[in-house]
């Protein structure tokens, strides 16, 4: 793939965003015994200020509040706040999620062209012709309405979706609530081993959702009659396969809370994943297969 001197420098930029976000982000929250650590939990109390940290200020203590706001202040149960904010934030970031995985697919639909065209440059490595690959590259995405900052478009929402992750971790009262039977301050870790059989389908659920919100994508790909599995979608089922064994070692040593939060993040994950895939990328799929008829048509009628 090549990319052009604007693009790398936006890609630049996203990195550098990112990286500062996880370095800001990723303070420890509890302890070894899976206790919130002191001074690290929120409250409708906890003052809004920059004094804790930009991160915390823009994003973290705002979803916190939010999530006992709804959850505790309006309907009884922080766990349901925690659920409603996690549709909330998903519904926020789905514009940004759709014109992602638009637009990666359209370039999916595109690689034999690139390919072609790269093939054609194979072995001149002079200036001129690298620059006329790159040109040629660049009006094939034009052709196809395909921007490449939408490909990275999805790494913007990692912040947000980090500050979401910590926000749960650091609700103080989450820990001694009960849902649906589940204690959330509780590790499933420690009711596997007394055979409780609650937490061992709550892990269960976990696995499952979890499971299916990697595989979605490869399950929604394959109602295209164009689908040829790659090298690059089995090195990412492997991936996948890692971190679901990953979440599911993490939710079973983590207070259930955790696990809440990863159902439903997991649930929504599939949801969005099949509207997204029914509603725009098979929609896209169609543009190409058009524009690729019309530019036949139009060299056939020269």
């Amino acid at each position: 793939m090549v990319l052009d001197n604007k693009t790398k420098k936006y890609l630049k930029i996203i990195c550098l965003v990112l990286f500062v976000a996880v370095l800001t982000g990723c303070t420890q929250n509890l302890d070894s015994s899976g206790q919130l650590i002191k001074g690290r939990g929120i409250t409708l109390n906890t003052p809004w200020t920059f004094s804790k940290g930009w991160f915390d200020f823009l994003l973290v203590i705002p979803i916190a509040k939010g999530i006992l706001y709804l959850g505790d202040s309006l309907l009884g149960n922080v766990a349901i706040g925690v659920v409603i904010v996690t549709i909330i934030i998903n519904i926020i970031t789905l514009p940004i999620m759709i014109k992602s995985t638009v637009s990666t697919q359209k370039m999916q639909l595109i690689q034999p062209e690139i390919e072609k065209i790269q093939r054609k440059y194979q072995g001149r490595k002079d200036q001129t012709s690298q620059m006329r690959m790159s040109s040629e590259i660049q009006n094939l995405y034009k052709k196809h309405d395909i921007s490449m900052m939408s490909s990275f478009a999805t790494f913007l929402t990692l912040p947000i979706m980090l500050a979401m992750w910590q926000a749960v971790q650091r609700i103080q009262i989450l820990y001694q609530t009960t849902f649906f039977g589940f204690n959330l301050g509780d590790k499933p870790m420690d009711h596997i081993f007394k055979f409780d059989i609650a937490y061992i389908l709550l892990l269960v659920v976990v696995a499952a959702t979890q499971f299916f919100a990697m595989k979605i994508n490869e399950i929604m790909a394959k109602r295209n009659p164009r689908y040829r599995p790659s090298q690059q979608m089995k090195s990412m089922n492997m991936m996948n396969n890692f971190m679901t064994v990953f979440i599911i070692y993490f939710a079973a040593i983590m207070p259930s809370a955790m696990s809440l939060y990863w159902i439903t993040t997991n649930i929504i994950n599939v949801v969005r994943t099949w509207y997204i895939y029914v509603h725009h990328v098979e929609r896209a799929q169609k543009e190409v297969d058009q524009a690729d008829t019309n530019y036949l048509t139009k060299r056939q009628n020269k």
